[in-house]
């Protein structure tokens, strides 16, 4: 049933919701909660600024419908406070890349630090961060726009 949801969240956009019977939205509610609840595990686990995408316990894509999913129960009750963590958690999505070779991965998901200097020595590290911090860059521009209209049409 939540891969259908799913699917037809991806056509239909949150009327999805509407087309299921109270029984299933609660399971989508519960399913939503469980599935942003482990992102948000995995923020804490991996503070650094670019994250290797193979961390994440579901897809970019499952995350962003579960988080979509639980705004619109909280914007129809006024959360602010739970409405700004999930517009948060959605932007930070964004931080999460397709790593390339094996030692970019440690460089840069291991250190645990998000302010890490870069070595000067080493110019090719420097350039291959810059090139990543540009992608989540990029990326979090999209997902906030899209967010900040989603949360609009609400």
């Amino acid at each position: 049933m939540i891969k259908e949801y799913v699917e037809k969240f991806r056509k239909k956009g949150p009327t999805a919701l509407a087309d299921l019977s109270d029984e299933e939205q609660a399971a989508v509610a519960i399913w939503s909660r469980k599935v942003v609840d482990e992102y948000g595990s995995i923020l804490v686990e991996h503070p650094a600024k670019i994250k290797d995408v193979d961390a994440l316990p579901f897809t970019k894509d499952t995350i962003k419908i579960a988080i979509k999913t639980l705004m619109l129960a909280y914007a129809l009750t006024d959360s602010e406070d739970m409405l700004t963590l999930l517009k948060d958690r959605y932007v930070r999505l964004s931080s999460f890349q397709v790593m390339g070779r094996e030692e970019i991965k440690t460089d840069y998901t291991e250190t645990g630090d998000p302010n890490q200097a870069l070595p000067d020595s080493n110019t090719a590290s420097a350039s291959t961060r810059q090139k990543y911090m540009q992608l989540v860059l990029s990326e979090e521009k999209i997902l906030f726009e899209d967010i900040e209209n989603y949360l609009s049409d609400l």
